[in-house]
């Protein structure tokens, strides 16, 4: 890269350094002398330094320019208001200087009888920063949650990462890594689990590779774990503190390499320094999440433009990707890049480096960390394999099999037991602003108290210690402090699930659930399909959960738990009638409001975030929730607010709407065949959201009554063609996707003309 580097191109870059150097305010530089061009020129209250900068190697050019930093440095030196200044010139080559080009520059220091210097770009830049010596304290520290893995053979497995643009062109780490020090900026978004981390690293061990490979004139990495970084809100702030982080004891020598240009940014975690909860409208946490990261959006707006920048973490508490954008200051023109699940190849891949033999269950997520985590327990061989569960129930059983293995390392703990504790933990980790945690030790206390209603014991303590779904947490490693954190999100909400039915099931027993919510987000849909199959086993009904959301509204209780319990009454389908309850200020991921019965349509809700409303299975005008002064991020199936639910909208904000085509609307306009339209409905339904599914009744909402007698026909025909499973959950089948049919279902869904459907 850098040996094609023009001679203008070289000059602006050395220019930048000297001027961190020497003139960081960068109010000095090029001057004029006798009719020559100087490449700078530098002079302070007590020194004058002169550059003269090349690509050139032969000693003809070192002859000229060191003659003119020679006129320069006499000239200047004469002036009576510089006679007591040190003075130095410096002739600077993008590679090493040869030793003609020495000698001659030697010669002119001798005549001058000024030191005049004849040094490389990579010297140059070691008088910013020395490169090597940061790189061995970085190399040291911790980087982002890469601690979080268990410790076992399978923390070192390394697969390569797939980047996917948002045209879905795929890049591996060596392609990004390049673009990033030619000076492209890059956001890279992923669940949580999904291998983030890991991939700022490879990155960073790339980019270092370069560095060192280039002889330092390619630039070097600074990889910076923001969760260090909250509250700070100056770029030197944020350098200072990394530099601490790391124990690296030049932080300003770092600092001037940044302003120099003469780094590549990788920055690891800007979700981990997003406050979760807010005062005001919903409409207010846009700007409590912009006022959040104003150190970090200043530090990437001040970064120089041609230094690369790859900025790392989660978008789920964000409203929109254009909102991100804007939040972190990191340009329209960035490239965003999105990790998935490992393809089939990395899983298989990953198994073998590993010395495992076998597959992943097509329900299980396919993400390294939870794998790492199952390969280290020894569960993934016991794992459920059955395709024809939902997913709700493999978690389940996922959950009960993880609890049982680890009950068998005790002589007096029952499954249950660990089941309980470890479903408690997960409810007091939604306490910390994430759904996995940090968990620390007294937290894990407390859960244990709750549910055992003693102190732990030794055997207790132990248990605490080996709780299975955890790992360790980066934070606590080298401290006396112990800190776990859950392995997967989907394992977090399955706990909480249960723990969530566990209240439901006895809500007068002083469960912590009873509550206020010390947290605003609402668990996820696996969540609420746990809670309520498991409810469902049990033989509680929907109007026993009603009744406890009717007490939790008597007792001004309008937050994140009431919702998830009015979710769970409304998926275990009560008599008709509707009833009113109100949330306040509570975020949610998705809601899918239908109208089959009355719970969700009698939710008013205040002050909250919907990150996604699909409104495409209403069976009417009314069955749609009341919404005042909240943010919607996208309304799903409409490509605009539709004329007879906008009374129920009231000061609201929309991120963004679907695209006509994308509506069942837009589907059902479209010049293709009736079944084909119907399939592609189908299809959006069950694809357009990870990880969920659709009750048979639903696959028809939406659809003219005039064509839902068509839909059993085209399910079966999805079903033989490999597009949906049937799986059996409760009193009604769910259809759910195929997970090696996902690309496939969402290109079929970008295109649908392209959709080559037969009945």
């Amino acid at each position: 890269m850098y040996e094609d580097e023009t001679g203008p191109e070289f000059e602006k870059r050395a220019l930048s350094a000297a001027q961190a150097i020497h003139d960081p305010m960068g109010t000095q530089g090029p001057i004029m002398h006798k009719g020559r061009e100087v490449d700078s020129a530098f002079i302070s209250d007590d020194a004058i330094h002169v550059y003269e900068f090349t690509v050139r190697r032969d000693k003809a050019k070192a002859e000229y320019d060191a003659e003119k930093a020679r006129e320069v440095l006499i000239d200047l030196h004469a002036m009576p208001e510089n006679a007591y200044k040190s003075v130095t010139g410096w002739f600077v080559t993008r590679d090493e200087p040869t030793a003609e080009q020495k000698g001659a520059v030697k010669r002119q220091s001798e005549i001058a009888k000024f030191p005049i210097h004849a040094i490389s770009f990579a010297t140059l830049s070691r008088r910013l920063c020395d490169s090597e010596s940061y790189i061995k304290c970085r190399d040291l520290a911790p980087f982002g949650s890469l601690a979080y893995v268990p410790k076992s053979s399978t923390s070192s497995v390394n697969v390569g990462t797939i980047f996917a643009d948002q045209e879905d062109h795929r890049s591996g780490v060596k392609e990004l890594a390049k673009s990033l020090s030619g000076g492209a900026r890059q956001l890279i978004i992923g669940e949580f689990g999904i291998g983030k981390s890991h991939a700022l690293r490879q990155l960073y061990n790339e980019v270092r590779k370069s560095h060192f490979k280039s002889s330092k004139l390619a630039p070097f990495p600074v990889h910076i774990n923001l969760r260090d970084c909250a509250g700070l809100k100056t770029p030197a702030e944020i350098l200072r503190r990394h530099s601490e982080e790391i124990g690296f004891s030049s932080e300003r020598a770092l600092t001037s390499a940044w302003r120099a240009g003469a780094c590549v940014l990788l920055l690891d975690g800007f979700d981990e320094i997003v406050p979760t909860r807010w005062m005001g409208n919903a409409a207010d946490v846009k700007a409590v999440r912009y006022q959040a990261l104003s150190g970090v959006r200043a530090l990437i707006e001040q970064t120089p433009a041609e230094t690369g920048i790859a900025v790392c973490g989660r978008a789920n508490f964000f409203a929109s990707l254009d909102e991100l954008i804007d939040v972190l200051g990191i340009g329209d023109d960035c490239s965003v890049q999105t990790i998935h699940d490992f393809t089939a190849e990395q899983v298989t891949s990953y198994l073998a480096k590993a010395g495992v033999s076998g597959s992943v269950p097509e329900w299980l997520p396919a993400r390294p960390l939870l794998i790492s985590y199952l390969l280290a327990d020894g569960s993934l061989p016991d794992i459920e394999t059955d395709s024809a569960i939902d997913q709700a129930t493999a978690w389940q059983r996922l959950f009960d099999l993880i609890c049982r293995r680890e009950a068998k390392m005790f002589t007096a703990v029952r499954p249950e037991t660990i089941r309980q504790t470890l479903s408690r933990v997960a409810t007091l980790a939604r306490s910390t602003g994430h759904e996995t945690g940090p968990i620390d030790m007294e937290m894990l206390k407390r859960a244990f108290r709750e549910v055992n209603r003693q102190e732990p014991d030794e055997e207790g303590t132990t248990l605490l210690l080996r709780l299975p779904g955890l790992a360790h947490s980066s934070q606590s490693m080298g401290t006396d402090e112990e800190q776990r954190v859950f392995v997967d999100r989907d394992l977090a909400d399955t706990a909480y699930g249960e723990d969530l039915a566990g209240y439901l099931e006895r809500p007068h027993d002083g469960h912590t659930l009873s509550q206020n919510a010390s947290w605003v987000v609402a668990v996820s849909d696996l969540g609420i399909s746990v809670a309520a199959q498991s409810l469902e086993a049990r033989g509680i009904s929907a109007r026993a959960v009603i009744a406890t959301a009717k007490r939790r509204q008597n007792d001004h209780h309008y937050d994140a738990i009431t919702l998830d319990t009015l979710r769970v009454a409304d998926s275990l389908a009560p008599d008709k009638g509707r009833q009113h309850f109100i949330v306040d200020g509570v975020m949610v991921e998705s809601l899918t409001p239908s109208g089959a019965n009355g719970v969700l349509s009698g939710i008013s809700f205040n002050a909250s975030v919907i990150q996604r409303l699909d409104i495409s299975s209403l069976e009417s005008d009314d069955a749609c929730p009341e919404f005042r002064s909240c943010l919607i991020g996208l309304m799903d199936g409409a490509a605009s607010l539709p004329e007879g639910i906008a009374d129920k909208f009231v000061e609201c904000e929309f991120e963004g709407f679907s695209t006509q085509s994308q509506t069942t609307a837009g589907i059902m306009q479209l010049n293709l065949s009736t079944d084909t339209k119907i399939a592609l409905t189908i299809l959006k339904k069950i694809y357009s959201q990870r990880g969920s599914g659709r009750k048979e009744s639903g696959l028809s909402r939406g659809i003219d009554p005039a064509l839902r007698g068509r839909v059993p026909m085209v399910v079966s025909a999805l079903q033989s063609q490999g597009w949906v499973q049937k799986v059996t959950s409760g009193r009604e089948p769910i259809y759910v996707g195929v997970k090696d049919r996902r690309p496939e279902a969402l290109q079929v869904l970008a295109e649908p003309r392209r959709f080559e459907f037969t009945t």
